[in-house]
């Protein structure tokens, strides 16, 4: 029996080696398929792209600014993950937005004041999500054959040994399923980082030193 047990096991892991092959190229071609009006020689793949962007704006009334920018998330579907604030000078807020509301989003919080750093990027993970789906699938089809083969054997060392494939494997799953629920839910959710600063009102000596600055450049260059 012991030496059967461990045929068997070998046999299912070398299973599963092989099927994680087969079962990225069944997940890429999902993925692939062609849309309509289109041919087989051109597919169009549909991408999971995770989508970023930073903000800064200079606003005259920053509580106020904090309290729009808090109500224009929640009204997008979004909600703020994180806030941190510097006294009455600048505050700072993570919010999370739906991706189709994600667009609009922007163009209402950089209403807000003025825009004085902007930055959007995507990264795709499309490759990354079908690695790890079919390996999620394979591991799952391992653990419900070793969980079979556990209900056949009868050696207390046969079944401790399974347990303890089982509980490894087990670990793997809850690993994946993990990483799979934090890509959907990064792809589902833009993240804005936003940065609220309140605007600088200058004095009469202020104006008077950013005049006499802006004068001096202009001796040396007229137009870039």
């Amino acid at each position: 029996m012991r030496a059967t047990l461990k045929t068997l096991v070998l046999l299912l892991l070398a299973g599963f080696v092989s099927g994680c092959a087969s079962s990225r190229q069944s997940a890429a071609y999902a993925y692939a398929a062609p849309a309509s009006g289109e041919t087989a020689s051109e597919p169009q793949r549909q991408r999971m792209l995770i989508w970023n962007a930073h903000l800064t704006i200079d606003v005259w009334n920053l509580s106020n600014s904090v309290a729009q920018a808090v109500s224009i998330a929640q009204q997008s579907g979004g909600y703020v993950e994180q806030r941190s604030g510097s006294g009455e000078d600048s505050a700072s807020l993570k919010l999370r937005i739906p991706i189709d509301s994600f667009t609009n989003a922007l163009s209402t919080f950089e209403s807000l004041g003025t825009v004085q750093y902007r930055y959007v990027q995507s990264r795709d993970v499309t490759e990354e999500y079908i690695d790890v789906d079919a390996r999620l699938k394979n591991l799952i089809v391992l653990r419900d054959r070793l969980r079979q083969l556990l209900d056949k054997a009868t050696e207390v060392k046969d079944i401790l040994a399974i347990e303890t494939e089982l509980n490894r494997i087990q670990g793997d799953i809850d690993s994946l399923e993990g990483r799979i629920k934090s890509l959907k839910g990064q792809v589902d959710l833009a993240t804005i980082d936003l940065t609220l600063a309140r605007k600088k009102i200058l004095g009469p000596l202020g104006y008077l030193v950013k005049g006499v600055l802006w004068t001096v450049e202009k001796l040396f260059v007229i137009r870039d």
